[in-house]
């Protein structure tokens, strides 16, 4: 299969394996660090919660056992999500191409495209910007009940540049590649076709959506209705940074996504 239908960022694969362990570290020490800012807006949304009455919330008198006990487990998963992506799964030419040329050293000026930066970020708006739509729809015909009390805009700009990096190094570089390695596997492909791609940008896009419904629940009653908005936005959005992460590589996906959150819920105000 002609390597150009895998992705329209393609790897080095002999620089790709050169620069291995730099990306790997690289993005293992941006994920850990984006773990340990979502601590800011996790102990925040347990606050709110106690202010409000509700019962069984534990906020930790001390931030430092927060930070101790995500920094381990955010080593862990961030490791093997990092691995799988870069080693695991090396065939499916996916990874972070462009943090490889970063350490190659090359002409970094010569090498950047900025097209592709400037349309996956234009995508992520449109897509913030006809979700907000619909929510404010939403209000008129079907307004949602039992809000609870949100964070300011000031964490959610926090936790967008957190969960862009965290969610798209573990739901595409770790889950969506570990499919897609999956199914080569099965079928004994040198590469990946786009159904195997498909596929693995698919059922990561539903795992991103199930994984959404805790945090919604921490602030709005889930009800088949919220339930069905988080499952279809998520896996709409899900399957937009898959995409991203397929043509584009790793890091445009990570900044279209935190560019579509601050979007969202720093300049819109979907949920009030």
């Amino acid at each position: 299969m002609n390597r150009l239908n895998i992705s329209t960022t393609i790897e080095d694969l002999e620089e790709s394996k050169k620069y291995r362990w730099h990306t790997a570290i690289t993005l293992l020490l941006l994920f850990v660090l984006a773990s340990l800012i979502n601590i800011i807006f996790s102990r925040e949304v347990k606050r709110l919660k106690i202010e409000a009455g509700m019962a069984g919330v534990n906020l930790n008198d001390s931030i430092y056992n927060d930070i101790l006990t995500i920094g381990i487990s955010s080593l862990i998963i961030g490791g093997i999500c990092v691995f799988v992506g870069l080693w695991l799964s090396s065939k499916a030419n996916l990874g972070a191409p462009l943090l490889v040329k970063f350490y190659s050293r090359e002409s970094t000026r010569s090498k950047i495209d900025w097209k592709p930066w400037l349309s996956s970020i234009a995508l992520a708006i449109i897509l913030a910007l006809i979700f907000l739509a619909l929510f404010e729809l939403q209000k008129d015909y079907y307004p949602v009940i039992n809000k609870m009390p949100r964070p300011s805009k000031t964490f959610y700009a926090l936790v967008a540049f957190s969960a862009g990096i965290t969610e798209e190094i573990i739901f595409r570089m770790g889950l969506m590649s570990l499919i897609i390695a999956g199914l080569q596997y099965l079928t004994q492909s040198e590469y990946p076709s786009n159904n195997m791609i498909w596929g693995g940008i698919i059922i990561s896009a539903l795992f991103f959506g199930f994984i959404h419904l805790p945090l919604s629940k921490n602030f709005v009653t889930l009800t088949p209705f919220t339930v069905g908005v988080t499952m279809v936005g998520n896996a709409i959005t899900g399957s937009t940074f898959g995409w991203i992460y397929w043509k584009r590589g790793l890091l445009i996906a990570i900044v279209s996504h935190i560019v579509f959150d601050l979007v969202f819920h720093v300049m819109g105000n979907p949920y009030i």
